[in-house]
């Protein structure tokens, strides 16, 4: 089981909460921010202080599948399985970041 830690440092319900992520002796921050659009809700995901190449695009690769699976369950599609979106979208990252 993999466990995290961290700390709630900004709220502005209902828009914007950010957190502390403290992991395996990172601490990295998580902000995300809602807003209308349409009849639609944007979400931005920003995940800062990040310490090295690994960990951009372990955490960008992780995201991404994650909100991709959470926009699947949400629109009634079945999500592709988490390790074969995860691998591909790190490969992709490395790719535009150039990493």
């Amino acid at each position: 089981v993999t466990t995290f830690g961290g700390r709630v440092t900004r709220v502005e319900p209902p828009k914007l909460l950010s957190h502390t992520w403290e992991y395996e002796g990172e601490n990295s921050e998580v902000t995300y921010e809602l807003a209308e659009k349409g009849d639609k809700v944007q979400l931005v995901l920003t995940h800062r202080r990040l310490n090295s190449s690994d960990e951009v695009l372990s955490v960008c690769g992780g995201w991404h599948t994650h909100l991709a699976i959470l926009e699947d369950v949400l629109t009634g599609s079945t999500p592709e399985p988490f390790w074969k979106a995860h691998t591909r979208y790190e490969a992709l990252y490395e790719s535009r970041l150039e990493l």
